[in-house]
């Protein structure tokens, strides 16, 4: 379903997204920036005012004068025309079910054209049932007002996941050969008796995870969720390094290290300027071996990679770069969220490029997906 009016969404904030998405689907190159200057906008009281807000907007989307005619059409065709304030004619649908989000979590929830499916899929279901059905819904078609309520599910089960891993480490320790000599010192203050008896084992060595999140335009259905998802790795985890790649790959580890995820997302909109463009995955992967390869990857380091492999570069180049990864790590996994669609094969050039150079090829595209990753972070 495309959004054609601004009395589609359920409040102000939800219809300025649902705007940027309006006009990007138009053809204007509208990203995570824009959107969140917008929001900024209509948070400064430009909404009060059609023109100023008008104004404000295009100033924002628009770069030239051709766009900038198409663009005032357009605002009319979602706003509706000139009879004062926006704020105070926009009619919001729900209003009772509305809860207050912040414009960090309204921007990483996207804005497809798949809200129908959706509502449709999590409609007449309610706790447990809801949890359950959340967990297997598709990222691109969780209802809007679900979207909180699948983060909060979200942040418990990864904090679950996360302790479900330290306690299998632990437990590890009661496992090992006898230690004779230690066992023998223990037992001259019982009297000889050598209980209990005392293990050694070697400490496995902590692998590093090394995390490339695909941002480009095909993968912005799922490519904020999974970036929680790496936060929240983040958060639990040690010894995490962070990619984004598009058109170019930006280092990102740094950011992570924030607690308040909104902050986070904030420093990373107004520093990494290649969310939703192009993808060339070949010539990113070669940036990264050449950059950063060395300094990361080990073989004692997990790799991943999540993208949908729509690449238009050179599959060939792909393919060389991944055999370099793939030769410096211990396990090479792509995690793509198409493959979770009934029917799904990977025929494009860069997926098709990519398989012979995997370990693990899975889906990411809802929570139960990505918590299989759950058994091969267990050393991480």
């Amino acid at each position: 379903m495309s959004y054609q009016h601004a009395s589609d969404f359920g409040n102000l904030k939800e219809a300025t997204i649902g705007f940027a998405h309006f006009v990007r689907e138009k053809g204007l190159n509208i990203g995570i920036r824009e959107t969140q200057e917008a929001l900024m906008a209509a948070d400064f009281g430009l909404i009060e005012s059609y023109d100023t807000f008008l104004y404000a907007l295009k100033s924002i989307f628009c770069s030239t004068e051709e766009e900038g005619v198409q663009f005032e059409e357009w605002f009319a065709q979602f706003w509706g025309q000139r009879k004062g304030a926006i704020k105070s004619r926009l009619t919001i649908k729900n209003q009772s079910n509305i809860q207050k989000k912040s414009p960090g979590s309204l921007v990483w929830m996207g804005m497809g054209d798949s809200r129908e499916d959706g509502e449709e899929e999590g409609k007449n279901v309610s706790g447990a049932n809801k949890m359950e059905r959340l967990r297997k819904t598709d990222f691109s078609k969780v209802a809007h007002m679900d979207s909180e309520l699948l983060e909060q599910l979200a942040m418990q089960l990864w904090k679950q996941m996360s302790l479900r891993m330290k306690r299998k480490m632990k437990l590890a320790t009661s496992q090992g050969r006898i230690d004779l000599r230690r066992t023998i010192r223990t037992s001259i203050s019982k009297g000889g008796n050598p209980i209990p008896l005392k293990r050694k084992k070697r400490v496995p060595s902590r692998q590093r995870l090394v995390i490339l999140l695909d941002v480009s335009g095909s993968m912005d259905k799922y490519s904020f969720f999974l970036l929680r998802f790496i936060w929240s790795l983040r958060a639990h985890f040690e010894q995490i390094e962070a990619f984004i790649f598009s058109t170019n790959i930006v280092r990102i580890t740094d950011f992570l290290d924030r607690k308040d995820l909104e902050h986070t997302l904030g420093l990373l909109t107004s520093s990494v300027h290649n969310w939703s463009s192009g993808t060339q995955i070949g010539e990113c992967l070669k940036t990264f071996n050449e950059a950063y390869a060395k300094q990361v990857l080990s073989g004692r380091s997990t790799t991943i990679i999540l993208s949908d492999g729509l690449d238009t570069g050179d599959p060939e180049l792909l393919a060389v770069e991944l055999a370099k990864i793939r030769r410096r790590t211990r396990r090479l996994i792509w995690l793509n969220p198409l493959k979770g669609m009934q029917g799904y094969e990977p025929t494009a050039k860069g997926m098709s490029a990519a398989l012979p150079e995997l370990h693990v090829f899975q889906s990411a595209h809802n929570l139960d997906s990505l918590l299989e990753l759950e058994k091969y972070l267990s050393y991480v």
